[in-house]
């Protein structure tokens, strides 16, 4: 692009959409659960003593009231399990604000029957523990929810793991997102001069919508009159090597990204 072009890109909205079912993608707002495995300790966003047909929150703690230490936050605990022999135990209950009053839930009088080295083999659950690992970026409104690189997807049947499928590769950041010059640059070589004296001075949103993979995503546009020139750009655009795609917790998390568009660069004259 030539010293003197002004292009001005930016992005104007972000919008994601993710699940928030109460044993599968979390709480908005929520602490993480803690899972202990292989030596490490890692934090989780499933949540399996929610499924307890006994669960009841206001009374883990001997009936102490506990008020989270955090606006909008709705568990007022921290789940601590084990898996061990591939079988998934609870260990502790912490309250939200254990590191200011110490209060922990007292296993044996919760699970008087089945507590044994105060472990609780987690049988009331059957569903699938998702693990992350490795690198991860933050995304959605703070504190928000953390989408990792690689996790294992754990399927459980009454405490025990039954299977463990692994996933890497969870997310790609475009270089087109993360800085619009490439944005720019990419249009100024790919568009011919006829379509980007059409599009001079105009204010153009470009939405994109992510999909399965890096190269799956769809393009539609606004602030364009010419259907020649609108599907002209849309043409160009869907060449792109390689855009944002999020995946967490079995799922492709669609996200919608608004590029709004304007280029200021005075027309250039085109032979007839």
């Amino acid at each position: 692009m030539r010293k003197r072009t002004v292009i001005y890109i930016f992005l104007l909205t972000i919008n994601i959409s993710f699940c928030q079912y109460r044993n599968y993608a979390g709480q908005p707002f929520s602490l993480s659960d803690l899972l202990i495995w292989e030596n490490d300790t890692i934090q989780i966003q499933t949540f399996p003593l929610m499924c307890w047909t006994e669960f009841d929150q206001k009374v883990l703690f001997d009936n102490k009231e506990i008020n989270p230490d955090c606006w909008g936050c709705l568990k007022n605990h921290t789940a601590e399990w084990k898996i061990i022999n591939n079988k998934l135990y609870l260990s502790n209950i912490y309250s939200y604000n254990y590191i200011k009053d110490s209060i922990k839930t007292d296993l044996n009088k919760l699970f008087p029957d089945k507590t044994k080295n105060n472990l609780v083999l987690a049988d009331w659950y059957s569903g699938i523990l998702f693990v992350p690992k490795g690198e991860h970026i933050w995304m959605g409104q703070s504190p928000g929810f953390p989408i990792y690189e690689s996790e294992w997807e754990m399927i459980i049947s009454n405490g025990h793991i039954i299977k463990k499928e692994f996933k890497s590769g969870n997310y790609n950041k475009s270089i087109y997102t993360q800085d619009t010059k490439y944005f720019a640059a990419f249009l100024d070589e790919h568009l011919d001069e006829k379509t980007k004296n059409e599009l001079k001075r105009k204010r153009i949103s470009i939405i994109f919508k992510t999909g399965k993979s890096k190269n799956d995503f769809s393009i539609s546009i606004k602030g364009v009159n010419d259907k020649i020139v609108e599907d002209k750009l849309i043409e160009t655009l869907k060449t792109l090597p390689e855009f944002d795609y999020y995946y967490r917790h079995g799922e492709e998390l669609i996200r919608i990204i608004t590029i709004a568009y304007i280029d200021n660069r005075p027309i250039i004259a085109t032979k007839k």
